[in-house]
């Protein structure tokens, strides 16, 4: 399932990455993130629950980057197994950020989304609604978080 959407931040580009690259921000506007613990360099553990239709699902996620191309674009892995269900989630996810103007960056991201057990049979229309409504609440505190320094400064 393929997931993707962009979103405009009223900061510089370099601000935004490295506002991204700091796992103890970014896990704040992560929608349901709990924790998450780097591993090693570019390897990172991290516990997220999230409300899919009728179920409340807590996951321990596997994250990995792939590739950077600071500060331009990311890519990781994710592979999420529920506490609760026999399944398993797996991301290919993009991240790019692309300058519309001086302080004006677009963030776009794409993910390719694939379900295996019972996590298959919630159904891929209740995961993409919920991808999307937290697509929506990431790139809001996002802007929050960077906007609000961006005016503080």
């Amino acid at each position: 399932m393929i997931i993707e959407d962009q979103f405009n931040v009223q900061a510089k580009k370099q601000d935004v990455w490295t506002f991204l690259m700091d796992t103890e921000q970014l896990a704040r506007c992560l929608p349901g993130c709990e924790e998450v613990d780097e591993v090693e360099d570019g390897v990172y553990q991290a516990v997220a629950k999230v409300q899919i239709a009728f179920m409340k699902l807590k996951f321990n996620l596997n994250v990995r980057i792939t590739d950077l191309d600071p500060p331009n674009q990311l890519q990781s892995e994710i592979v999420g197994k529920p506490f609760s269900l026999v399944g398993q989630l797996k991301v290919q996810a993009k991240l790019d950020l692309v300058e519309v103007e001086e302080g004006s960056t677009d963030v776009q991201y794409f993910m390719d989304l694939s379900l295996a057990g019972k996590l298959g049979s919630i159904g891929q229309s209740a995961f993409r609604s919920k991808a999307t409504e937290m697509g929506a609440e990431f790139a809001a505190n996002i802007r929050e978080a960077l906007e609000e320094n961006t005016v503080k400064r």
